[in-house]
């Protein structure tokens, strides 16, 4: 019983930093991690969206070559974020709190989900 109300304690006093999240600032941003998704079967995104507001993405195609990509993020407003590609290319994306996903602004059925393995 003392080891769990310890336990507790200090993954209340935030000493404990949990899977997935990762903190630099007071307001860490949900959209911080990898994630995955695509069309599946024909092809299969890995996007990871670093710290330093940097992103890094792998599209794993059946037919083809995989392309990757980088590029800057920004936070547009809350739950709204964009993304610009080394080659200029702009995409705007939206946070999905309640189901913890990412999908494109545009093409809502198209959801990315963090990638927990």
């Amino acid at each position: 019983m003392v080891c769990i109300v310890l336990f507790c304690s200090i993954l209340i006093a935030g000493c404990i930093q949990l899977p997935g999240v990762h903190i630099i600032s007071d307001t860490p941003d949900p959209i911080i991690g990898q994630w995955i998704g695509g069309e599946p079967p024909a092809s299969d995104m890995h996007m990871i969206f670093y710290e330093n507001q940097t992103y890094f993405s792998v599209n794993l195609f059946i037919n083809r070559m995989e392309a990757m990509d980088t590029g800057k993020w920004t936070k547009i407003e809350p739950r709204r974020y964009s993304t610009q590609s080394v080659t200029g290319e702009i995409t705007n994306w939206t946070y999905d709190p309640w189901a913890d996903s990412l999908y494109l602004s545009k093409i809502p059925q198209m959801k990315y989900y963090r990638y927990k393995g």
